[in-house]
Order: structure tokens, then C-alpha cells, then sequence
């Protein structure tokens, strides 16, 4: 190996070439072994020369991790990031042709033309180069405000460290998607679930959770990409037109969208639109819609925008995502609880730019209600694009074979008595492995105490092995009989009893939402750990007379919640376990978080989140409670705010129809002085 500066320089050149030629044109010219040993060598030049070390490296792509407890510098958009109006029919975009037009009336007599381009589902960022290389990325944020997410965006692909081309601009600011690619997407969630922790929603969410965490090495282990959508400043260039300016910016080494066309009028839009459609499963990235925009720069200056959207553009959402299967068989599943749920067996489909195998038959009534036979052609759904439902049959593809459901009279995994509860059926057998596995599962979610290392597959196998036999069985393993399993080892259960030990002295309203009592879900766990300070003052008043009437006191808690925590606490397998969790040194902490200071605005007033928050959704909640408000889950008249993250739910909708105060994430941390 040559150890000479103008090695280094020519493996950096050479590197960026194959970079570029692989994550821009999808073109490779050597093998990923070859790549790795032309990196390799560079990797090893900088370290004998750690005085060499340029910005432009591709070693230098992964920075070190953010310390703990970091947060993203807030940094103000020079042109904010506005919206784009987002339209849903073929009417609708040809009243926006209309509307540009009379906007253009009488002042040139140039047509419009519209690049028309993918509405790509990810996270949106601006990239800034200064003297031709990658100086910061700021996320959009709510448009005048975003993140500094620089070292993240290092470690994504496609975003490009020093500019190509023969005379690149020496400042430039560059906007455009960051993206998951949809296998890498699915590939994720079943590592997720594979170690127990809950899968992402769609591509965006992950794509967003992503570049949230603090250690860039973390981020490019997601296989993130970069498409580039809009030029805002280039010194020293001007263009007539978006699409030359676009063209432009994939000389410089951004890739940006494989589908681009041009437009002359709604009718070509609509064009456009339904040729996408029909091939959006074939793309590698989600996408849900197409986005319109005037070509000709110099009639959007004279069109301007509105307070929040440009008149010059729109987004054209596809239609929802359905699709026609075969379902196979109707499996049922046994909840924690106990509760039997009726789940779709379907011949596998791609629908949103996954395959769907499973989806949900909410009840037997509802299979009942909408005829659902075995063997049916059955019309899928994914709502909003992310869980796939049954709708119902295809009954004129009927062929005379299909079969009627039935909820079974035992329960499928213990064979025990199945007991039926108006439209719902449980089984009442506590000693069933189902319900055991379920529950050992809620047990250590995150949400709850928050055992990693413990997920399904690591219970199924413990369960099977007999190492788990009850819940509380989690603090009396065998961690030298988990050793001995296949796939385990020493060092895999050292780590699982160092995170069972942690897990000794939860919160108590963890452990109160812990212990899987129907009806109490972690808002509810915090109202009543909010006014019973331990377990045993809890078990005390669920056990003596008026029990009810003194749990209902509690706010939010009604009669069948009451007579759901006094049902948990007179069963004596239920008083034997809490009795075993103790004698096993579980021992909870304290009550619900307390306050430790007051706010005008805050203290007093119940809060809803709803959204994507730029910090964890519990962070937000402990500076809330911190304040001595009041968290809760649902909009109501009582609700004092709610606040609004990024891609909000039905919630902010409902606060809309009450008239409730709603924040933007600035206001929220203006209110509560952060």
C-alpha cells in the first residue's frame, strides 16, 4: 500500500466516484468487496496520518455519538420551508390550474407549464454547502424553525459531502426527502419485533424516529437515502426553469426523482397522476401522492404565496389502498387478558408498497355482521395507510366452496373453557400459555418496566424450556439454565440479569400498568398512583368495603374500571403473585411523578399530545407534570390544550370540533418556559 498524500487524495476522489455511482445513478462499477478494501485503505491511511483527514472523507460520513441527554440546535430556515396544498380529486387540481391562470392573467402571456413530479412519504430536510462542501442540514421543522440534524444526514445516503461537476456552486442550499427504502423498512420492523420491541407504523415514522437518535452510526445502520426535490440558492447560477435547475442539481451529485414529467394543463396532471399510481408498488420508496408545480421560476415570483402554501403548486394524494385477496384461513389469537381475537390468514398481497399477510377481523361480530367466509376473495384495506383490515367478501367470486366461522367453545392454545362477555370471548383458564406469554411481554415493554432483551421470541423460548411458568417467574430465571439455550451464552444472559435487576425498583405507575389489570392503561396507572402512594395502600382500598365508591374518586375512573382493579385484587392467584414480586425484591418507587414547581398557563390544566414531538413523547409529559399539569390521552371539553407535532392524528381534528386551544410545538415550549 502506498502511504503517500496523493494516495489518500486519489482514494477519496475514487471512493466519492463509486459513491456517486451507486447511490445517484444505481449503476455499481466494482463489487461491495472491492469497495470495502479501496475504504479499508483509507481508513487505515487516516489513521497513520490523522493530520490528513479531510471533511469530504467518506470515513468522516459517521461521526461520534451526540452525548446523553443531547438535544438538536434549532436553527430558522433563511426561506421558510412552507406547505403544499394537498388536493384529493381530479376537480380539485383542475380548479387549481384555474387559479393560476387568472393569476397569470394580464401579466405575461407565457403558459404555464408543471413539472410533475412523485409526493415522496419521508422526512423533509435543506441541505447547505459552503465552498462546495456539506456544511449543515436542517430538518423542516414547523417551516420557519427546524433542527440541526447535520451529523445524522452524514450517514445518509445520497447526500453528497463535497459537490460534483466541473464548476459547482461554492454556495448552494439544496431541499429534498429522506427516505427508507420500503425492504429495508420491512426488514427493520421484524428485527424490532424479533427483540421484542414495537415496529415502526410506515417508512416515515422510522425514517423520522431515525434521525432523531443521537448517534449517527445508529443512522446509518437504517440504510437511510436522500432525494433531492427543489433548488433554493445557487451562487452564481440562474435557470429559467425548475426542471433545468433540477437537472442542475443531479450534475452536483444529489439523485433526485426517477419519475419527472412535464405538464401543460390539468388533464396532463390527472395524466401523470394515474400512470403513478398504478405503478406505486414498483417504486423502492413509499409515496402518496404526486406534487404539481409551475416550471417557469418566473411565474411563481408573480404568483406568490399564501400565509401558509405557494399558489404555484399542489399535492395530489392518491387514493386510499385496497386490494382484492384470498383468505386462507381465520387463526385466533389469545391476548393477555385472555380476550380471543379473530385474525385473517390472506394469500400474500403487496398493498402500499408492503406485502400483507395478516390482518385484522376485530370481532366475531364483525366476521358475523359482513358474512366473512374461509376461502373468500375479501377486499384488504391498509386505514391511512398502515393497517391492513378486512373490509369484506367478494361475494360474486364465490365458488360454492367457502366456509362459515365459528368462535371456537375452547380456547385454542390450552384448550380451556371459553367464556363469552357480550361480542367478546376470553378464556378464563390463568395457567393458559397464550395469556402467559402475553403477559411476560407486557410486563417488559418499554412502556412498562422495560426489560430489553426479554421480547417474544426470548419468552416463547423461555416458556417452552420451563423456565417461566408465571409472570413474576421474570425475577427468579435461571440465568445458568439460560446459558445453556440455544442462540444465549454467557455474556447474552449476564446482560438479561443485569436489565431483570434494573427492573427490581420500577416507578410504581409502571409497575401498576405492569400488572395487565383490564381497563388500567398508563394514564389511568398515573391517576391512581397519583392518589394511592404504593401497592399496598392500592391492594388496601380495592379490598376493604366501599372499594368502588373510593377508586371512583380517583378522576377518570368510572364504575367498570373500579370493579376491574377490585376483581384483580380479590383473585387469590393475583394476591399470590403481588406477595411473590415482593418476596423477589420488586420493590416499586414512589408515586406518579410529582410537582416540583408551578407555571401560569401549566399547573392545573390537562394537556393531550398528539404528533410527532421533536423530543420523546414521555420527556414532554415529565416537564408537564413537572409544572403540575396534567397528561391525558383524550380531547374532551375539560382538555386545556392540545399540542401538535408533526403529522397529528384524529385528535387535532376533535380539538378543532370542541374549539380546545391547540400548540404548535413552539408555543407548547414557550408556555412551559423551555
Amino acid at each position: 500500500m502506498s502511504g503517500s498524500r496523493s494516495r489518500y487524495a486519489e482514494l477519496i476522489r475514487e471512493l466519492q466516484e463509486h459513491d456517486y455511482r451507486y447511490h445517484v445513478l444505481g449503476r455499481p462499477t466494482i463489487s461491495d468487496a472491492q469497495y470495502d478494501r479501496l475504504f479499508r485503505e483509507l481508513a487505515e491511511l487516516e489513521e497513520a496520518h490523522p493530520g490528513w483527514v479531510r471533511p469530504d472523507s467518506p470515513t468522516q460520513r459517521v461521526g461520534a455519538p451526540l452525548p446523553e441527554g443531547s438535544k438538536f440546535e434549532r436553527v430558522a430556515h433563511a426561506v421558510p420551508m412552507i406547505s403544499i396544498e394537498s388536493l384529493f380529486s381530479a376537480a380539485e387540481v383542475a380548479e387549481f390550474h384555474r387559479r393560476v391562470l387568472r393569476g397569470l392573467e394580464g401579466e405575461t402571456g407565457e403558459a404555464p407549464v408543471y413539472a410533475c413530479e412523485p409526493k415522496w412519504d419521508g422526512v423533509s430536510a435543506s441541505l447547505q454547502y459552503q465552498d462546495c462542501l456539506f456544511v449543515r442540514g436542517v430538518s423542516r421543522g414547523d417551516g420557519a424553525v427546524g433542527e440541526d440534524i447535520t451529523a445524522n444526514l452524514r450517514a445518509v445516503a445520497g447526500v453528497p459531502l463535497r459537490l460534483r461537476g466541473r464548476k459547482p456552486p461554492r454556495t448552494l442550499e439544496v431541499r429534498g426527502e429522506v427516505l427508507m427504502p420500503i425492504a429495508r423498512f420491512e426488514r427493520l420492523n421484524e428485527e424490532l419485533v424479533a427483540a421484542g420491541e414495537a415496529p415502526f407504523a410506515n417508512p416515515r415514522n422510522s425514517t423520522s424516529g431515525t434521525l432523531k437518535r443521537l448517534d449517527p452510526a445508529a443512522v446509518a445502520a437504517r440504510g437511510l437515502r436522500f432525494l433531492a426535490w427543489e433548488l433554493v440558492t445557487a451562487e452564481g447560477s440562474r435557470f429559467a426553469t425548475h426542471d433545468q435547475a433540477m437537472d442542475a442539481v443531479a450534475g452536483w451529485g444529489f439523485p433526485v426523482s426517477p419519475f419527472r414529467v412535464l405538464a401543460r394543463d390539468d388533464a396532463e396532471i390527472a395524466r401523470f397522476h394515474g400512470q403513478l399510481e398504478t405503478r406505486r408498488d414498483e417504486a423502492e420508496f413509499e409515496m402518496d401522492g404526486i406534487v404539481a408545480k409551475v416550471n417557469q421560476l418566473r411565474l411563481r415570483e408573480i404568483l406568490g404565496a399564501r400565509a401558509r402554501t405557494p399558489r404555484w403548486a399542489c399535492a395530489w394524494k392518491f387514493t386510499p389502498r385496497e386490494e382484492t385477496t384470498r383468505l386462507l384461513d381465520i387463526e385466533v389469537q389469545v391476548g393477555r387478558t385472555g380476550r380471543l381475537t379473530p385474525r385473517a390468514l390472506l394469500e400474500p398481497v403487496k398493498l402500499g408498497g408492503t406485502t400483507v399477510r395478516h390482518a385484522t377481523l376485530h370481532n366475531a361480530k364483525y366476521v358475523a355482521e359482513r358474512d366473512i367466509r374461509i376461502g373468500d376473495r375479501v377486499v384488504v384495506r391498509r386505514a391511512g395507510d398502515v393497517i391492513p383490515q378486512v373490509l369484506g367478501p367478494v361475494p360474486e367470486a364465490r365458488r360454492g366452496t367457502e366456509k362459515g366461522f365459528q368462535m371456537p367453545e375452547r380456547c385454542p392454545s390450552c384448550g380451556g373453557e371459553v367464556l363469552v362477555r357480550g361480542e367478546l370471548h376470553y378464556c378464563v383458564n390463568i395457567e393458559c400459555p397464550a395469556q402467559l406469554k402475553r403477559r411476560i411481554g407486557h410486563l417488559a415493554s418499554r412502556r412498562a418496566l422495560r426489560i430489553e432483551g426479554l421480547g417474544e421470541k426470548a419468552v416463547e423460548q423461555f416458556v417452552a424450556a420451563g423456565l417461566l411458568r408465571h409472570v413474576e417467574d421474570v425475577f427468579d430465571l435461571d440465568f445458568g439454565k439460560v446459558a445453556e439455550l440455544e442462540r444465549w451464552g454467557e455474556k447474552s444472559a449476564a446482560a438479561l440479569k443485569a436489565q431483570v435487576d434494573a427492573a427490581r425498583t420500577p416507578e410504581w405507575p409502571r409497575f401498576l400498568f405492569a400488572l395487565g389489570i383490564q381497563e388500567v392503561g398508563e394514564e389511568t396507572a398515573r391517576a391512581i398512583a397519583g392518589r394511592f402512594p404504593s401497592l399496598e395502600a392500592l391492594q388496601e382500598a380495592a379490598t376493604a368495603p366501599g372499594a368502588e365508591q373510593r377508586l371512583t374518586e380517583v378522576e377518570g375512573i368510572g364504575p367498570e374500571v373500579a370493579k376491574s382493579i377490585i376483581a384483580f385484587f380479590h383473585e387469590p392467584s393475583n394476591r399470590r403473585a403481588l406477595a411473590r414480586f415482593l418476596k423477589l425484591g420488586v420493590r416499586p418507587q414512589g408515586r406518579a411523578r410529582a410537582a416540583t414547581g408551578t407555571r401560569e398557563g401549566v399547573t392545573g390544566k390537562t394537556f393531550v399530545l398528539t404528533g410527532t414531538l421533536s423530543v420523546p413523547r414521555s420527556e414532554a409529559e415529565a416537564w408537564i407534570e413537572s409544572l403540575g399539569g396534567k397528561v391525558v390521552t383524550s380531547v374532551s371539553k375539560k382538555t386545556d390544550y392540545v399540542v401538535v407535532g408533526a403529522d397529528p392524528g384524529s385528535k387535532a381534528r376533535k380539538a378543532e370540533e370542541l374549539k380546545v386551544r391547540m400548540l404548535d410545538e413552539d408555543s407548547f415550549l414557550e408556555l412551559i418556559g423551555r
